[in-house]
């Protein structure tokens, strides 16, 4: 393969919402892959977008495949789809659904897909919207699209589980990625896609 593109696509947390410059773990992908494969010549886009649900990245996903025709997408969509209120809530069947059609658009246009189960949240007054047993119903749901699609899977809700204290890895908010939190969730991903460029170099 000539030219690798990559495409990260997601919510805020893709993006890197509050994020310290540099620190969101799409540049410190980015830093790293320049590192590892230097005569190789792959791009990177963060395609992550504030406050979306998986129903906005299905609106968009069209016109994302047109434009950037990444050979690799890395999928996190689920922390505003289980979130109460009007603009952002995404019920499960709903979910369910636009995963499916993601993933059809994704094979569609020849790309390999990665998907990744969102953190869990710190539950409290400030930050009611979220519920760790709410959100582990859309974590399944991921869980089992990759176990259908044959699709790798990246369980950040079990990664940040299993290093606690989850306030560490969590800004104020107790949603949003803090900067310690963002070199696990890096790791994490890249314990798994290295392998996965690797591969596809050879091709």
């Amino acid at each position: 393969m000539d030219e690798l593109m990559i495409m990260c696509f997601g919510d805020s947390i893709t993006y890197g919402y509050c994020a310290d410059y540099g620190k969101d773990y799409v540049s410190l992908f980015k830093a790293k892959v320049k590192e590892d494969f230097p005569e190789d010549r792959i791009t990177i886009r963060n395609r992550g977008v504030n406050g979306e649900s998986s129903r906005n990245g299905l609106a968009r996903l069209e016109c994302e495949l047109a434009t950037y025709s990444p050979d690799l997408v890395i999928m996190l969509f689920g922390s505003n789809d289980s979130a109460y209120g009007p603009w952002y809530h995404v019920g499960y069947e709903e979910f369910s659904r636009n995963y499916d059609l993601i993933i059809s658009g994704v094979k569609a246009a020849g790309a390999q897909l990665i998907l990744i189960t969102p953190p869990p949240v710190i539950e409290d007054e400030e930050m009611p919207f979220i519920e760790n047993s709410v959100l582990e119903g859309y974590c399944e749901i991921i869980r089992e699209k990759a176990e259908k699609n044959s699709l790798k899977l990246i369980d950040m809700n079990k990664a940040f589980k299993e290093h606690p204290p989850l306030a560490a890895l969590l800004q104020w908010d107790g949603v949003h990625i803090s900067t310690e939190g963002y070199r696990l969730f890096f790791e994490t991903v890249y314990e798994t896609v290295r392998p996965v460029i690797e591969n596809m170099l050879k091709k």
